[in-house]
Formats: structure tokens, C-alpha cells, sequence
């Protein structure tokens, strides 16, 4: 029987063109229109300005190395301070560099002159970066210079070396070395379309055949008008993993039966909430606002973007008791990007299956009594 409803709904969700858009090509485009966004692996070309008071040769061969730099691109040579921060306020440029009187005299002297940077912190990606490769290009000249100056004072080559690096260290990163944006957050991404196309669509679908599912048989009719919703939606959340890794080169290294698993589990926890509050409103119009209302807070409070372990505990406690995107989302990109096993997500899969149970009995109640079918 359960098969009869299920093969039906299947059936009329395909012929839904609203529902099938939202489910099975929603998805798709959005991932190929997030990983378009972030499709080059770093920030290149960015402006900047340079302001330089000494003009000696190495002032110039800083400003020389910024400029052959490929994410830098010197655009501005500001006179005066006051110019610079103009720049900076304007948006003409993203980061300057002052090199101040006496720099190069300074160095031989060894009085340890400071060159500034100036950085648009406004722009959390941008800042980021051009901080970050602004100090690595000040540091690696500044170790240079130093060696330099400390055998011209009479050190031997591999003495200057160990004074001015006093110890070495080596780094591997992991699972991504390049340390992509398109890598971090595309996955994540995928993981939210999943959840908020199976909202939208169980929610939906139960407001327009709330009547008709609550007149019989209303657990299985109900169970079916999910799993014909969650088909749809967990075959195009594969279809943009694909996308992502053909088109937009991200590693899917994991165990895609586990991640499947996972999406199932999802697609049943995400559908609890979903009917409770389709069954509380009963218009599609204000389930669609809530439910798309609730993509940023419920991704920013699961833990992807900010680790769970640095997120208030009330909050967890809070998140984990109401919306299980917290269970799902980063282990979910977790077992795709770095071949996560079982083992390391279970727990999270056995506190999403209870978090199904007790909500799918809370959903099931609401859906009832809101949708009770009156007797003439």
C-alpha cells in the first residue's frame, strides 16, 4: 500500500512543475551560479597603493616585488598620507603601503625602520588576504636584508643565516594545500540547497494536499509525500556534488553510499519542521517567506562557517534541539572532501535519527489536528 501512495506521489511531484523546478533544478542552478562566483582559487589583481618617502633601492625593490606579485596591482601612487587614506575610503584602492623617510639608511643602521600597511578591513575577504601576502612579501625581504647586512658586518654566510632565522619550521596542509574558497564553502553550499528544496517542498506539498493526506491512512500517505519530495531533492543535491567536482575541480575523495545515507536521514529530519510548520500556517505564500527566511541563521548556527566548538554552548544545545542542519551539514562535506568514515560520524547520524523520531511524532500530531477532516 505504502508503495501505491509512494509510486502516485512520485508520479505527481514529476508532473508538479513548481515542485519539480524547486526540487530537482533548483539545486543544480544555484550550485553552478555559487561555484561561477567563486570559480578562481584565490583573490588576484587586487589595488592597491603605494606611497614611498624613502625612493631608495630598496624601497623600490619592496615595491618592486608588490608589483610582480600576481595577487597585487599597484594602480596608485599617492603623494601624501592624506591621499592614501582617501584612496582607501573611496575604494580606489584595497591596501597601501608607506615606506617612510630614511627607510634604506635606517636598515644599514640597523635602527629597524617600520614600513606600514594599510589594509581595508571593511571586506573580510579582501582584507585577509591582502594582509596576509602583504606580510609574507614585507617578511621574506626583511630576512633577506638582514642576512645581507650581517655578513657585510663581517658574519659568515651560514652564521648571518642562523641569526636571522634562528630556528626553521616545515607545514603541510591537508586535504586542501591551496586553501581554495570554492573548495570551502561550495560543499557547504550543496548541503543547505538540500535543506532548504525539501523544506519548501514537503512544506508545500502538505498545505496543498493537507485534506487529502489527513483523510485516511495519513502516516503512510504523509511518509510518501516526503520520500517522493526527498527523491527529487537528494537526486539533484548528487547531480550539483557531480557538478562540483567535473566542473568546478573540488575533490570528492569520500564515501558517497555513507553520504547518500546521510541525505536520506536528512531529507526525514529536515521534513519534520517542515510539516509542523506548513501544518501551523496552511498558506503557501507565508511557509515560502518563513521557510527561506530561515536559510541564513539556520547555516550561520550549524556549525560550518563558525566550528561548533567555538559556537556558545546554549546556542548548540538550542540548535540541536530544533533544526538538525547541525548534524548534517559539515559532516556531510566532511565525508565527501576528506573520506571521513562511519565511525566519525555516527554519533551525529544517532542524535539526527533521534532528533527524527521525536519531531516526525510532534509534526505527525500538528498535522493531524490542524488538518482534521470535519464530518458532515
Amino acid at each position: 500500500m505504502f508503495l501505491k501512495y509512494l509510486l502516485k506521489d512520485l508520479k505527481e511531484t514529476l508532473t508538479d512543475i513548481d515542485i519539480i523546478i524547486l526540487l530537482f533544478i533548483g539545486p543544480i542552478f544555484l550550485t553552478l551560479l555559487f561555484g561561477g562566483v567563486y570559480v578562481n582559487d584565490y583573490l588576484e589583481d587586487i589595488p592597491i597603493g603605494v606611497l614611498d618617502y624613502d625612493n631608495s633601492s630598496t624601497s623600490r625593490m619592496i615595491v618592486q616585488s608588490f608589483d610582480e606579485n600576481e595577487r597585487f596591482n599597484i594602480v596608485k601612487y599617492p603623494k601624501t598620507k592624506k591621499e592614501l587614506k582617501g584612496l582607501l575610503d573611496s575604494k580606489d584602492i584595497h591596501m597601501g603601503l608607506v615606506i617612510p623617510n630614511d627607510f634604506s639608511k635606517d636598515i644599514t643602521n640597523i635602527k629597524a625602520p617600520k614600513a606600514v600597511i594599510l589594509v581595508d578591513g571593511s571586506n573580510m575577504v579582501i582584507g585577509n588576504n591582502a594582509y596576509a601576502h602583504a606580510t609574507n612579501i614585507i617578511q621574506t625581504i626583511a630576512s633577506g636584508t638582514q642576512i645581507k647586512i650581517l655578513k657585510a658586518k663581517g658574519n659568515l654566510s651560514d652564521r648571518a643565516m642562523s641569526l636571522a632565522m634562528p630556528f626553521k619550521f616545515t607545514d603541510r596542509l591537508l586535504y586542501d594545500p591551496k586553501m581554495t574558497y570554492i573548495n570551502y564553502l561550495l560543499l557547504g553550499f550543496i548541503a543547505v540547497f538540500l535543506q532548504q528544496v525539501t523544506l519548501s517542498g514537503v512544506g508545500i506539498s502538505v498545505i496543498k494536499k493537507g485534506e487529502k493526506l489527513a483523510e485516511k491512512k495519513t502516516l503512510k500517505r504523509l511518509f510518501s509525500k516526503v520520500f517522493s519530495c526527498g527523491f527529487f531533492s537528494v537526486l539533484s543535491t548528487f547531480i550539483s556534488v557531480a557538478i562540483a567536482n567535473k566542473i568546478f575541480n573540488i575533490p570528492i575523495r569520500g564515501n558517497l553510499s555513507l553520504a547518500l545515507l546521510m541525505s536520506i536521514l536528512f531529507v526525514l529530519a529536515i521534513s519534520a519542521p517542515a510539516i509542523i510548520i506548513a501544518s501551523i500556517l496552511k498558506d503557501k505564500v507565508k511557509y515560502a517567506q518563513i521557510a527561506y527566511m530561515l536559510s541564513l541563521p539556520t547555516f550561520a548556527g550549524c556549525g560550518y562557517i563558525w566550528t561548533i566548538d567555538q559556537l556558545p554552548k546554549p546556542l548548540v544545545f538550542v540548535t540541536k534541539l530544533l533544526w538538525p542542519l547541525i548534524y548534517f551539514a559539515r559532516d556531510f562535506v566532511e565525508v565527501l572532501f576528506k573520506n571521513l568514515a562511519f565511525e566519525s560520524v555516527k554519533d551525529n547520524l544517532i542524535q539526527m535519527g533521534i532528533y527524527t523520531v521525536i519531531w516526525m511524532i510532534v509534526a505527525v500530531i500538528i498535522f493531524k489536528k490542524r488538518f482534521k477532516v470535519k464530518k458532515a
